[in-house]
């Protein structure tokens, strides 16, 4: 899992340089892996660099599409976020943060919404809440 300070769509590209012993090891892993993906989250709260961060238990794969290794545990990553995730739980972070994840497709939309026409007020607002709080994480404010 890597947990960000930005909230990530399917389809976007997702450029990194790993630069953290930890995510270091986490890079080489997925590559040696047969899919190279790992998770991505939200942080609530706290920094990407050092961890002592809060995660949201939304989030993403992200599948290695691109990647140089610039030595000395560096490396450059290019990944195309996916499939929605919800984090079950999280597991030990040794040597890497890690969690037990579902994947979390896409509701269908149009007639068959799960969002029915007297439930869109409350879908606009949960929205609003959601931008609010991605506000907050980042110490600015939505008007």
């Amino acid at each position: 899992m890597f947990p960000l300070q930005s909230a990530l769509l399917p389809g976007e590209m997702l450029p990194l340089r790993i630069f953290e012993p930890r995510y270091t090891r986490l890079v080489q892993d997925c590559l040696a892996a047969e899919v190279p993906e790992f998770g991505v989250v939200l942080i609530s709260r706290g920094s990407e660099v050092g961890g002592d961060d809060a995660r949201n238990t939304v989030g993403a794969l992200a599948r290695i599409t691109h990647h140089m290794d610039l030595g000395d545990g560096q490396y450059e990553l290019l990944a195309q976020i996916g499939e929605r995730l919800r984090v079950r739980s999280w597991l030990p972070e040794a040597p890497y943060p890690r969690a037990m994840v579902e994947l979390w497709p896409d509701e269908r939309g149009g007639e068959e919404s799960p969002v029915t026409d007297d439930r869109t007020g409350q879908v606009v607002d949960a929205i609003f809440a959601l931008y609010q709080r991605m506000a907050r994480a980042r110490g600015a404010q939505v008007r």
